[in-house]
């Protein structure tokens, strides 16, 4: 009788069709030596499925499904449909993707296919049909994964179906060629167009910014409408919830990919200098659904493909690595790959087993997680987490830097990470990452950094009310200053802060010198590079001032502060270096009700709550660092009981409960 393993999940890829069969077993007995408990499968083996057009067998992953079922391990099935076989090009070649050059992409690797060609789309969803029938009712299937890393590469595909149905979705938005040149000032250049027919998909010239966005936006909608089309079918025949795994990449709205899914998956490859870059993405795939996400890849010891691309990860990293999101609201970590590849693609990667079956580098590792994930279990199921600060990330804003670019070497993803999330993590706080669609109820202060456009969701609407009730936004810089299209507006710096704050904006300039510099009223500096921007403050009090600078801009203000009922906005008008958003969050949050955790070193503190209490703390930066309790806990991994301040070693997590 099949037993359901109880999350947290610890799991990992697992490629049978890559190996005779016979060794199955084998591979059974070693899961079960190292503490994994479900598998993933099926992601990439379409041929092994339906070797010919329309004669499917699933014999193979039958038998694997079954002996899982019987060793009480359980499943995450995937369709294979970033994997169409050979079969399908040689009949419909012209499936195959478009590069900008007009060249069609050759067979081989994944990705090949355009999401928009009809053949290809019935070929997929056909095989996510018969798999769905066949697999719909095993217990042990705890899940399902959508495809394979959902994103747009290589600036998508360029041929005439994907043309013609980026033009339809233009001429969807705008409604009439007029409502678009105005919209994209097509009198620039001469670029006005009489008719949607005549719009080009952008490959190699100079294209308007706003064409290219609008082109990013179809790409990543053409995926999302091919990931929602196969959830529809599998939700007809499954029970147990459906996603699809995600990588970091090319703006892909993320809100919109999963509000059709059951559960937010993520794959991640971080190293010991960037693991805050996971821990931020960990933050926001939790607030999309109410359910815990899955990380469904990471490394065990170093990755590649068919080199190795990093270092090994020095010693505690895995163990820290695969905990990480557990803390942060998952309940699942999983690794790429069980067994290392033997021949082709990504053969250097690392594993949990080499290729003749033996343990890697982070046996104990991963034999300590598992122990580690039994233990914790019950705290981990009954308890959720609980922020109370948020800060805004959303693919349009994304989407917008990437096309539009404002000062070379200004990247949204780095700067809203390194600039605003990771100071704030440093103080101990637990953020929510969140789009511009989520509710605001619950949370006390909101970061919105660079964010360029608010005109989605009636954001600007939603937080001056939130403003009103209590709430604390920290807003800049470079926000509000766009419209949805990109594009400037033409009577005012700020769409809505002018008005809201009183303020009277002045000037905004780039500074990548150090020409430039701002102190508080005090006098203590405020270190801020890149981008300035500067006002009056009108009604509003000034926190800082430029001290240093172009003539036109000394004495102004470059963060003030408004009183709006019972909250307050604070318009931050530079980019500030990770210490002054430190020292803002210092004096800011504990009158806006935030507590402020004692850490020392770079910790993640994640306060937990629910049927249970406490926090899962976590030192990712592999330095000695300490956390001192609120209150007495026990760690549920050693037994011990805790109190004080406690010394965290490398890569340490303690599980505290209350």
């Amino acid at each position: 009788m099949f037993t359901m393993p109880k999350p947290p999940y610890l799991g990992a890829a697992y490629y049978p069709e890559d190996w005779p069969e016979s060794e199955i077993d084998r591979d059974i007995e070693k899961l079960h030596a190292f503490g994994i408990t479900c598998v993933r499968i099926g992601e990439f083996a379409w041929h092994r499925m339906e070797p010919k057009p329309g004669e499917y067998d699933f014999s193979f992953f039958r038998r694997v499904v079954d002996k899982m079922k019987q060793a009480n391990i359980a499943v995450v099935m995937g369709t294979p449909t970033a994997t169409p076989p050979r079969w399908f090009t040689r009949d419909w070649p012209d499936a195959l993707r478009l590069d900008p050059d007009g060249r069609r992409v050759d067979h081989g690797g994944r990705r090949h296919c355009c999401s928009n060609n009809p053949h290809y789309n019935e070929a997929s969803m056909r095989i996510v049909e018969e798999m769905a029938k066949e697999f719909a009712n095993d217990e042990n299937i705890i899940g399902w994964q959508i495809d394979n890393e959902i994103y747009t590469g290589n600036a998508g595909c360029f041929c005439p179906e994907c043309v013609n149905r980026f033009r339809a979705a233009l001429k969807k938005r705008y409604g009439t060629i007029d409502n678009l040149n105005n919209a994209w000032n097509l009198n620039l250049f001469s670029q006005w167009y009489d008719s949607f027919e005549e719009i080009p998909a952008p490959r190699n010239a100079w294209h308007n910014p706003h064409l290219k966005m609008e082109w990013q936006t179809f790409q990543n909608d053409s995926h999302i409408g091919f990931v929602h089309r196969q959830a529809e079918i599998l939700h007809r025949y499954v029970k147990v919830p459906v996603g699809t795994d995600t990588m970091p990449v090319n703006g892909m709205d993320y809100r919109r990919l999963t509000e059709k899914l059951d559960i937010a998956q993520f794959n991640h490859y971080n190293t010991p200098e960037n693991l805050h870059f996971c821990a931020f993405w960990h933050d926001y795939m939790r607030t999309f659904l109410n359910h815990p996400f899955w990380n469904t890849e990471t490394a065990t010891c170093w990755n590649g493909s068919t080199t190795i691309t990093q270092s090994v990860k020095p010693d505690g990293f895995c163990r820290a690595n695969s905990w990480l999101p557990i803390a942060l609201g998952g309940e699942a970590n999983m690794y790429w790959l069980w067994r290392t590849h033997w021949a082709g693609h990504e053969l250097m990667h690392g594993a949990v087993l080499d290729t003749s079956g033996r343990p890697m580098l982070a046996e104990e590792e991963v034999k300590e997680t598992a122990a580690g994930f039994r233990k914790a279990a019950d705290f981990v199921q009954e308890t959720k987490v609980a922020p109370d600060v948020a800060i805004h990330f959303t693919s349009l804003n994304w989407n917008m830097f990437e096309q539009q670019g404002i000062v070379k070497g200004l990247n949204y993803q780095q700067s809203v990470v390194g600039r605003f999330y990771k100071p704030l993590i440093d103080l101990g706080l637990r953020p929510d990452v969140i789009d511009a669609h989520a509710a605001l109820d619950g949370y006390r202060v909101v970061f919105s950094p660079l964010m360029l456009t608010l005109e989605e969701a009636g954001l600007p609407q939603r937080m001056e009310q939130w403003v009103r009730e209590g709430g604390t936004w920290i807003v800049g810089p470079l926000s509000d200053e766009r419209n949805r299209d990109g594009a400037r507006y033409t009577d005012c710096l700020y769409g809505m802060l002018e008005r809201l704050m009183g303020v009277e904006w002045k000037y905004a300039l780039p500074d990548t010198e150090g020409r430039t510099a701002a102190a508080w009223t005090d006098g203590t500096p405020m270190p801020a590079d890149t981008w300035f921007e500067v006002s009056n403050p009108g009604r509003a009090e000034s926190l800082a001032t430029i001290v240093k600078g172009h003539r036109a801009i000394l004495g102004k203000t470059v963060v003030a502060r408004s009183r709006l009922g019972k909250g307050q906005i604070i318009l931050l008008g530079a980019l500030p270096a990770p210490e002054t958003t430190r020292l803002l969050a210092q004096k800011l949050l504990p009158d806006a009700g935030v507590r402020l955790p004692e850490v020392v070193g770079e910790v993640i503190v994640s306060p937990r709550r629910g049927a249970m209490s406490g926090e899962i703390v976590l030192e990712y930066a592999g330095k000695p660092a300490s956390y001192t309790l609120s209150a007495p806990a026990v760690d549920l991994l050693t037994g011990e009981a805790l109190a004080g301040t406690v010394e965290l070693e490398p890569y340490q997590v303690l599980v505290l409960k209350r």
